[in-house]
């Protein structure tokens, strides 16, 4: 069964609709902005998408790292993180209001 999960990420609100334990996807959500902040803190200065681009790919190789992955398990998370960073993208596409 889906249930709506809202997440802040770079301080935007996002409901994210998914089958997974909702307490998951927050805390998915606030390792994914530790990284986020860890890279502004190191003077990463770059658009939202690409710096969530980054954050993605440095999850994702730290989890190939940890050889705890499988390749079903990746795509998963990978089908997840891009679900975000296409929601980020047109979050920051949209007009100010």
């Amino acid at each position: 069964m889906s249930h709506a999960v809202e997440i802040t990420l770079m301080g935007r609100n996002f409901s994210i609709l998914t089958d997974e334990d909702p307490e998951q996807v927050i805390a998915s959500a606030e390792l994914v902005q530790s990284h986020i902040d860890e890279l502004r803190n190191m003077g990463a200065s770059v658009a939202s998408d690409r710096l969530l681009t980054l954050v993605s790919l440095n999850l994702a190789g730290e989890l190939l790292k940890s050889g705890q992955s499988s390749i079903d398990g990746l795509e998963h998370l990978i089908s997840r993180l891009d679900n975000v960073v296409s929601q980020a993208e047109g979050l920051a596409k949209a007009p100010l209001r």
